[in-house]
């Protein structure tokens, strides 16, 4: 049984005493081999129909199989700094640290390697996969089947070294009326975690889809705004769903990052399984309500958005340039998917500007991110870019955006425009502010002062918002008319 003991241990008695350390969950917040199953698995198809057979003959040998393939970065893995802490406790006081784990052992030397951990590990070999009471058999047959050590480790499978152990830590699950002692803060409820990779503050994104309602003039009509804005919400539930399997696929490129390594999957805070559960659920809501609002043209491309965006991820943001073509593509669907909810044809000009507008924030968030990448010589991890490409990147981004300066002026130019605007030639005025938002941003993200991604950071940007309101002000004299300009002049 596990007795306790004082705050302060002899060094006399802690002499010899091995430290086992359980290591996914423990020493680390990350599944390393669920990690490895996904990496192996995003490759392709042939990939992941291995990973599945690979599971069906059994955990270790899965475990044994993707170990082989794939080599994990010890040195990107979300640490537990007080399990480092009462690691390097124990070396200091010359006690044997061995990592002790059911992750494949060439993981685990890797990452006892990285540590400057000297003793050999125990963990999964072959068919073999050492969990709960094999695990305690395995440190028996190590250390003796009598001898005193000492275990940290996270979880209910744990609970059976704690009883030999003597001394236990934990830095999760605490068996009741137990001595085994808490090892950091307890872990935060799932709720903050699950909320966080959702990404709410992107749905604000999805207000394009409300856009053919205004530029259509059908907004006043009863009916037309609340499905535009349903439509939006549906759009929301889809775009969280893949930003779940987005962040699942990065997690590596992620950690690799100067701001998103704190994202709760890279972090290790969300386990896997939840994120992929979650991820099926959203895209299960969201495709059903299309359904119930739009049929099956809406459901249809509400599916086509789903389909390119799990291409991008698995795939395409890997490609130079495409890349950001096809995030440019993302957004001007939103647009095409808000005029299908309302039943409205959308004008040509208004599809071209939107395309070169939004790859010119393609490249800024690409832009952004190569900038901030913590090791900017090389290939930028996931990506297809280089260090040396940024300045071509801001350069493309740049005259995008002055190309849909110009089809936003031909837009106004068209004698059809003038047909369906009570004061087209206000139309000319939307040029002025957009060219210096675009500006303003680009020099802004030149600075440094642009963090993550150019939408969301003008939806938070005051000045941002002061345009846009300047540019829906134009837009409504121009629709409008004298009626317009008298009502936001009163």
């Amino acid at each position: 049984m596990l007795h306790e003991q004082p705050n302060h241990v002899p060094d006399s008695v802690n002499e010899a005493v091995p430290l086992f350390v359980d290591v996914d969950g423990t020493l680390t917040r990350a599944d390393i081999s669920l990690e490895s199953f996904v990496r192996i698995g995003r490759s392709g198809i042939a990939a992941l129909i291995a990973v599945l057979a690979w599971l069906i003959a059994g955990r270790a040998v899965a475990k044994t199989m993707a170990a082989r393939r794939d080599r994990i970065d010890a040195a990107r893995l979300p640490y537990r700094p007080e399990v480092l802490h009462l690691i390097e406790q124990a070396k200091a006081e010359g006690r044997p640290v061995i990592l002790a784990s059911a992750s494949h052992w060439r993981h685990i030397r890797r990452i006892a390697d990285h540590l400057t951990l000297s003793d050999p590990v125990i963990a999964t070999r072959g068919r073999s996969n050492l969990k709960g009471a094999a695990k305690l058999a395995a440190i028996r047959t190590r250390i003796g089947p009598d001898a005193p050590f000492d275990y940290v480790g996270d979880s209910r499978a744990d609970s059976c070294l704690w009883r030999e152990a003597r001394r236990g830590w934990s830095v999760g699950h605490v068996p009741p009326r137990s001595p085994v002692e808490r090892l950091g803060d307890p872990r935060p409820g799932p709720a903050r975690s699950i909320i966080k990779a959702m990404r709410p503050h992107q749905w604000a994104k999805n207000a394009l889809v409300i856009v053919p309602a205004f530029t259509s003039g059908e907004f006043m009509k009863p009916a037309v705004l609340p499905t535009a804005v349903a439509a939006a919400l549906l759009m929301s539930l889809i775009a969280s769903s893949i930003y779940l399997l987005n962040d699942l696929l990065d997690i590596d490129s992620d950690r690799a990052h100067r701001t998103k390594w704190k994202r709760p999957l890279a972090h290790g805070d969300l386990p896997i399984p939840a994120a992929l559960g979650l991820s099926l659920l959203l895209a299960a809501a969201g495709l059903a309500g299309g359904w119930l609002l739009g049929g099956p043209e809406l459901t249809f491309w509400l599916l086509a958005y789903m389909a390119i965006t799990t291409a991008y991820s698995f795939r395409l943001k890997a490609v130079m340039v495409g890349d950001a073509i096809v995030l440019a593509s993302l957004y001007t669907i939103r647009i095409w998917i808000g005029a299908i909810a309302i039943g409205v044809a959308l004008s040509f000009w208004l599809l071209l500007f939107s395309v070169f507008l939004f790859l010119s924030l393609a490249y800024l968030k690409r832009y952004v991110e190569m900038r901030d990448a913590i090791e900017p010589g090389r290939l930028l991890s996931g990506r297809g870019y280089v260090g040396g490409d940024l300045d071509v990147v801001m350069m493309s981004g740049i005259s995008a955006g002055m190309v849909a300066i110009l089809v936003l002026a031909l837009f106004a130019h068209d004698p059809e425009t003038a047909e369906h605007y009570a004061l087209p030639e206000m139309l000319w005025l939307l040029c002025l502010p957009l060219i210096y938002w675009l500006n303003r941003i680009w020099m802004m993200a030149r600075r440094g002062e642009v963090e993550g991604d150019p939408v969301a950071f003008a939806i938070k940007d005051g000045r941002s918002l002061f345009v846009g309101a300047v540019m829906a002000c134009i837009f409504l004299a121009a629709l409008y008319g004298p009626a317009a300009v008298q009502l936001i002049a009163g």
